[in-house]
């Protein structure tokens, strides 16, 4: 598989790629694996990623139980993680599309460009991803369709009569996707999306259970068998109480701002 990505196919704008760290150029299959967490936006990414690099799924991020793991495919501990679609902290490697106040120069997110919340990256990882590692040329509308429906990304451009359509608009850019998403946005309204999103089953949640495989409802998903191995406290807490869990060295694994100033933290236990 392919180990080197050659930059020069990124789409990203030049200012947000200069703004990202190394590591997403140089991955192999023999160093490192993947930590899927529970829905489309991941597993999908995860699929993108196992084809651009050949990378397995050897583990699985639950927000209410803790991260599990395949000891074979994880290579013993001896590979190194990649988080997909989780805001992870303690300098671990990840792609997400989370804001958080914890700093992890590791994660590959389009949230590095700084702004106000109500103009923070509103697509999905997949999205990101696709933007970041280019290929869309090769999708057909259903797959580009999908790229907007996955974890909402189309709601931004019609709610409220469109007043956020900028925000989608300035990110569009950004990943390079204007020309190849845009005119599906303005050929259609959001019902149009959530009718999709339905039919193709993007709201699917993925869980594990008590027997320690994966299961879902319409995606294909790893079938072996995951082992929990760092059980977590999940916290609600405003970004008062968020900081000083950081200042007190409490180790939160996780931190995404859900809506302004709200917090939801995965704590190790």
């Amino acid at each position: 598989m392919e180990k080197d990505f050659n930059i020069e196919q990124s789409l990203l704008s030049k200012d947000l790629l200069e703004k990202l760290p190394e590591w997403w150029k140089y991955i192999n299959s023999d160093d490192y694996y993947l930590v899927m967490t529970d829905d489309c936006d991941s597993l999908f990414s995860c699929e993108r990623l196992h084809t651009l690099f050949g990378l397995e799924i050897g583990g699985f991020y639950s927000f209410e139980k803790g991260l599990y793991e395949n000891d074979i495919i994880t290579g013993f501990g001896w590979k190194t993680p990649i988080y997909v679609d989780l805001s992870i902290g303690q300098e671990q490697l990840c792609f997400d599309n989370h804001r958080t106040f914890i700093p992890n120069s590791n994660r590959v997110n389009p949230n590095v460009i700084s702004r106000e919340y109500k103009n923070k990256y509103n697509f999905s990882t997949l999205t990101f991803i696709i933007g970041l590692y280019g290929g869309i040329e090769k999708m057909n509308e259903l797959l580009r369709t999908m790229l907007l429906t996955v974890d909402g990304g189309f709601i931004g451009y019609y709610k409220n009569g469109g007043r956020w359509k900028d925000v989608n608009i300035y990110w569009l850019n950004k990943l390079g996707l204007t020309e190849y998403l845009l005119p599906i946005l303005e050929s259609h309204n959001m019902e149009y999306f959530r009718d999709f999103g339905v039919e193709h089953c993007l709201h699917d949640k993925i869980f594990m259970n008590d027997d320690g495989y994966l299961e879902t409802a319409t995606y294909k998903v790893p079938d072996y068998k995951f082992e929990l191995k760092q059980p977590i406290q999940k916290v609600f807490a405003s970004k008062f109480d968020a900081i000083q869990r950081h200042k007190n060295n409490e180790k939160i694994l996780v931190s995404a701002e859900t809506y302004k100033d709200d917090y939801v933290l995965n704590i190790a236990v």
